[in-house]
């Protein structure tokens, strides 16, 4: 008992000891501080963090398998996909070397052990995962594009009509917008305020989107250029060829989606609904069954 006493008096005075040293050695201002210090890069965590260290060591060997032309073609992929949570080609080429030596080291340790049915699979699917995540994330930022280019171009629409020029209403519109089309929108601006030109800016930012509704968008609008159209009218002329173009483009998806939820309902809902069924008449007749067998 007493020793338990002892045990607890020390503890208590250890965290005595820390407040007051913490009592001391602050000012009370650290929170405040903070809250007007510029925000730090976030550091990566978990997993990531676990892969960065992993794949560091094989940096340059990565680099130099990849060569210049592979590298150049997954830095344009990386810029197209909008740097997905800020990654660099350092990362992600580190990040997919780390990846590859762990499935490396799991699969050959499942196969030893007669598990090779899991450890090939396993060590595929981590060679692969980086790639199949940026052309997730760039797939996803398409859409984001197209779904957000209508209501964007409308706006630009009124903002011209309203009399001021096409690149001041695009700067005027980027600045009340956010998401992937303006971003985008924002890096033609820069490079237009550099002296690319007008088919320039406009023809890379078809290249670097992959986007049908934003080709679509930048086709029209040097088709009206040349022409001499008014630019509030062929604004609002592109803005519902997009709009029906992407109606269009979410109904095929909706008839392709038909299919699968009808296989998903049949591997899922059918059998459980069918096992409830026999559950139910087995109950009902255990007395009747009981005496047959």
């Amino acid at each position: 008992m007493e020793g338990l006493i002892a045990a607890a008096a020390a503890a208590l005075l250890t965290v005595l000891g820390m407040v007051a040293l913490r009592l001391l050695t602050s000012t009370g201002l650290e929170e405040v501080e903070a809250e007007y210090a510029p925000e730090a890069e976030a550091r990566p965590r978990g997993f990531v963090a676990l892969l960065d260290r992993v794949g560091a060591p094989l940096l340059p060997a990565a680099v130099r398998l990849h060569g210049r032309g592979r590298l150049q073609r997954l830095d344009t992929a990386i810029r197209r996909a909008g740097r997905p949570e800020g990654v660099t080609l350092t990362m992600f080429v580190r990040r997919e070397a780390g990846l590859v030596l762990l499935g490396v080291l799991f699969g050959t340790a499942l196969s030893v052990q007669g598990l090779w049915v899991v450890g090939v699979p396993l060590a595929l699917l981590l060679g692969a995962w980086m790639r199949v995540w940026l052309y997730t994330e760039s797939a996803r930022r398409r859409r984001q594009i197209d779904t957000e280019l209508p209501d964007f171009l409308d706006v630009l629409a009124v903002t011209v009509t309203a009399g001021l020029g096409f690149r001041q209403a695009l700067e005027r519109v980027c600045e009340f917008h956010g998401g992937a089309l303006a971003a985008e929108m924002r890096t033609a601006l820069e490079e237009m305020n550099v002296g690319a030109s007008r088919r320039q800016t406009f023809v890379a930012l078809r290249e670097r989107s992959r986007s049908p509704a934003v080709g679509t968008f930048v086709t029209a609008l040097l088709q009206a250029e040349e022409l001499g159209v008014p630019l509030a009218d062929a604004l609002t002329g592109i803005a519902a060829d997009v709009r029906r173009e992407h109606a269009e483009t979410v109904r095929q998806r909706a008839a392709r989606a038909a299919p699968m939820v009808s296989l998903a309902v049949t591997m899922t809902i059918l059998p459980g609904a069918l096992l409830l069924i026999v559950s139910a008449v087995l109950v009902a007749n255990a007395g009747v069954l009981g005496g047959l067998f």
